[in-house]
């Protein structure tokens, strides 16, 4: 990886410079697979507030969908199930939380998600960490929402 990919994000260049072991590795995109590609994007951009980074045909029949945090940090690769793989819809981590999002305002999210008719699982809560809610996405992935101390 080269460095000025890292600077596009101050908290990736930190991860860089600091993490010793593995300086040149960091998670690019993690996949969701999802029924409908094109409610799923409504969805994460409006009721999550992710940015859609692509939108495009790869060789004409592969759709290519990638949604991001607001750092840039992580990108979501939004795909439809292969044939077999259905039942992982919504399954991906179990009965676990799926992703967790570090947030600033873990109350104008709450206000987002409520305009938004998202499932709150749990939550609001306050932890030791800080304060935290959990949702569940179209598809009944986990999401945990972290605003720590």
């Amino acid at each position: 990886m080269q460095l000025h990919s890292l600077t596009k994000s101050p908290l990736i260049l930190l991860r860089f410079l600091v993490d010793k072991g593995t300086p040149n590795m960091h998670i690019n995109k993690i996949t969701i697979l999802v029924r409908d590609i094109d409610a799923a994007i409504r969805f994460y951009r409006e009721a999550l507030g992710l940015t859609l980074i692509e939108d495009s045909l790869m060789s004409g029949f592969k759709r290519i969908v990638r949604l991001a945090t607001s750092d840039s940090s992580t990108a979501f690769n939004i795909a439809n199930p292969r044939q077999g793989d259905e039942s992982l819809v919504g399954r991906q981590a179990g009965d676990r939380v799926f992703v967790f999002i570090d947030t600033f305002d873990l109350d104008r999210d709450i206000q987002r998600f409520q305009q938004n008719q998202v499932a709150i699982f749990d939550g609001p809560r306050t932890e030791d960490f800080g304060r935290c809610l959990i949702i569940k996405d179209l598809e009944g992935n986990k999401w945990e929402f972290v605003e720590r101390r």
